[in-house]
């Protein structure tokens, strides 16, 4: 790079930096400035702690009008009972039978028009899960006429907030 450039820019930086706090009233305002610019860019920083917590685990899909949210099965070891969550959402005008399957097992639910059924509130429970917790298993839903195959995580107690399902 030219030698010239370098120093024609260094000083034309350097006269631009001291004429920018020549005063102690102009330094003031820069100081107050560069303030207000920090304090504003804090606002678009990451969303709070809690709102991580809310982050899904499980899988997303659709079966006729009813779309699968964060899906996912909780049991203590493989060929244990395993707690179904997540929620079904029913974006129909028409009351739904749901039907979830695994290997040896199914669940029957039914889910109102235009309404949500979630799972951690409506406990489900498959007789056996396929799969030891870490892996991931695979189930059948069944809704409207229409059957979807979908492939879940299966959790256990490692994780403190999926404890309380944890069937019994």
């Amino acid at each position: 790079m030219n030698r010239t450039f370098v120093f024609c820019f260094r000083e034309a930086f350097m006269t631009s930096f001291r004429s920018i706090f020549a005063t102690p009233h102009r330094a003031s305002w820069v100081a107050a400035s560069a303030l207000i610019l920090v304090m504003g860019l804090t606002g678009c920083s990451s969303p709070a702690e809690e709102d991580m917590d809310a982050i899904a685990v499980g899988e997303d899909g659709s079966v006729g009008s009813v779309k699968l949210l964060s899906v996912l099965v909780v049991s203590e070891n493989e060929g244990e009972p395993a707690r179904l969550l997540g929620t079904l959402d029913n974006e129909g005008d028409e009351t739904l039978e749901v039907t979830l399957s695994d290997e040896d097992d199914s669940v029957t639910v039914t889910v109102a028009a235009n309404d949500q059924y979630p799972f951690d509130t409506n406990e489900a429970v498959f007789d056996t899960a396929g799969d030891a917790p870490g892996a991931n298993t695979t189930i059948t839903v069944e809704a409207d006429g229409e059957t979807t195959e979908l492939t879940i995580p299966v959790l256990d107690g490692t994780l403190e907030r999926y404890q309380p399902y944890l069937p019994e």
